[in-house]
């Protein structure tokens, strides 16, 4: 085909520019060549239309840009909590329910830059983010399916008596998860950007934040390498998502807390020196599965899990931080080290020693050390302060026999340190604390509505 220029501009509305036109060549039958003669004011008219309706379309492709615009989450004008859903029935899971809204920001990422140059902070920042609650997509290559290249974060969101909503603590969750993506080489997300990305996703969701003393809303922030690649290396690609869903009680026994039964299993072990127990990788939880299931069809609630050399060192309780209190009000943790630096952990620490006048020391827990305590608990953003009535030390050789077992008081009573210090920390997150209380840790609570 050969290419006839026409000027169209007297043609059209105010299309200046030339159109270019085929003029198709055709082989005669006795091998002479002829140009077919061309109607100009056929093309022209033929043209014209085209025009016309390319003009259409491009109206039609404005139209629906407009609508996807339109549709686009936006923050709800009341943020009441939906009053026909059954709050109270709700445990520590997806309870049945969707919520409206998610964040997902994908970036691309240069090989081995772990800095937060990746995140633009515009893009990571900008509601566009927010997305109807639903799957994700990825290839079966994702660095994520292949080599466990994630990290989870856990918060939640209160809805106060004068009906604010408020997460607590943010800004630790995203120190926390920005110092494992250090660890597994993907990139940090800035603390604001990873603040307002919690903020906008509760407000979004704000219908599904349980009315005040009824529960939370849990919010799971994900990190993880999403591209495709074969080989032994860190992701091209990383995804920042951010799930939630209303909860209720962590452990919940005929509709309410009550101590739990641990069992400390010395044939696990959770964790080992220069491994990712001080982070919060994905990988360092389903190992843990077994373990719990085995415990569990013993007759106990969780496995507590002690240290990889000896056998004899606690460390933490299933997903939970634990604690012990003696009779002198001494509070004992295990150390840092091998176990995640829980937020709910620091922030009963500060809250002990500052406001219950508590002796609070970080030191190595034996199982031998138990037998003096005369409290203990966990505590976790899911568990928040869940109290231990007892602790059975389970070996091959001693199948369940009750002497291995300490009680904690009466094994089925909530210590009373343990009782002021969850009531304590309940009422600043809920804002009913004392005033000169809620005052001094005002800057834990951020206030999204």
């Amino acid at each position: 085909a050969k290419e006839l220029s026409i000027d169209l501009h007297h043609y059209t509305l105010g299309y200046k520019t030339p159109i270019l036109i085929p003029v198709v060549e055709k082989q005669a039958s006795l091998g002479d060549k002829f140009k077919m003669e061309v109607n100009e004011d056929l093309v022209v008219t033929g043209v014209a239309l085209a025009l016309q309706l390319l003009t259409i379309v491009s109206f039609t492709r404005k139209a629906r840009t407009k609508k996807t615009s339109d549709s686009s989450p936006k923050f709800p004008t009341n943020t009441d909590p939906d009053p026909n859903i059954d709050w109270d029935s709700f445990g520590f899971g997806l309870n049945g329910v969707s919520v409206d809204f998610m964040w997902h920001n994908v970036v691309s990422v240069e090989s081995g830059d772990s800095s937060t140059s990746c995140w633009d902070s515009k893009q990571s920042t900008n509601s566009s983010c927010l997305k109807p609650m639903g799957e994700i997509s990825l290839h079966p290559a994702a660095t994520v399916l292949n080599y466990g290249q994630s990290l989870f974060e856990g918060l939640k969101a209160f809805r106060r008596k004068d009906g604010k909503i408020v997460l607590f603590r943010p800004d630790r969750n995203a120190v926390r998860i920005a110092a494992g993506a250090e660890r597994l080489l993907m990139p940090p997300l800035p603390l604001d950007a990873f603040v307002k990305a919690c903020s906008d996703l509760v407000y979004s969701n704000a219908r599904w934040v349980p009315p005040h003393g009824q529960g939370a809303l849990y919010l799971r922030p994900l990190l993880f390498g999403s591209g495709a690649g074969l080989g032994v290396k860190p992701s091209h690609e990383c995804t920042f998502c951010i799930y939630c869903s209303p909860v209720g009680e962590y452990f919940k026994k005929g509709g309410k807390a009550k101590p739990i039964r641990l069992q400390a299993v010395q044939k696990y072990s959770r964790a080992a020196p220069g491994g990712v127990g001080s982070v919060k990788a994905a990988g360092n939880y389903a190992p843990c599965f077994l373990v719990q299931k085995e415990v569990r069809a013993r007759g106990f609630d969780e496995a507590l899990f002690v240290d990889c050399v000896r056998g004899e060192a606690i460390e933490e309780a299933g997903a939970s931080n634990f604690f012990v209190v003696y009779p002198d009000n001494t509070i004992v943790t295990p150390p840092l080290g091998t176990i995640l630096p829980g937020i709910t952990r620091e922030s009963i620490m500060q809250l002990a020693s500052s406001e219950l006048g508590c002796k609070v020391l970080e030191k190595p827990l034996l199982l031998s050390d138990l037998a003096d305590a005369a409290e203990a608990f966990c505590c976790g953003t899911g568990a928040s302060i869940t109290p231990v009535g007892s602790v059975n030390i389970f070996n091959e050789s001693n199948e369940n026999k009750l002497e291995n077992t300490i009680l904690f008081g009466d094994g089925d009573s909530v210590g009373p340190l343990t009782e002021k210090l969850k009531s304590l920390l309940l009422n600043i997150q809920m804002g009913t604390a004392e005033a000169h209380i809620q005052n001094k840790y005002a800057g834990w609570m951020h206030i999204v509505a």
